[in-house]
């Protein structure tokens, strides 16, 4: 799967998703560090990539307002740092968390999901 990892989340989670033969980049590693969350959502449809984020505020109302005008999507998968362990921890759980999330969903609709 192709990952775009939003930058509130540890950017070591792309190389540990790399790790289980993923293909993902960080929002800094992609040249979007500081974007607007709209920067980075056409960033992501125009890499075919699944949005990885903890900003269900912003990119909800995003996919939603894409949703309803007929754009294209991605899908966006929300995730909560406070159910995974803290600190350098973090990065390996939520790829770990993100891997099987997409063994079992290999194909993901286009919208939000709650891993």
């Amino acid at each position: 799967m192709r990952w775009l990892i939003d930058e509130m989340l540890p950017p070591a989670t792309a190389a540990e998703l790399t790790e289980f033969g993923h293909e993902a980049v960080s929002v800094a590693q992609a040249g979007l560090a500081g974007s607007e969350d709209a920067t980075v959502y056409e960033s992501a449809v125009e890499q075919r990539r699944v949005i990885v984020t903890e900003n269900f505020a912003d990119f909800a109302k995003i996919t939603s307002d894409r949703i309803a005008a007929g754009a294209l999507c991605v899908p966006v998968v929300f995730v909560q740092k406070l159910r995974h362990p803290r600190g350098s921890a973090l990065a390996p759980a939520l790829a770990r968390h993100l891997h099987r999330w997409s063994v079992a969903n290999p194909n993901p609709y286009h919208g939000v999901h709650w891993p």
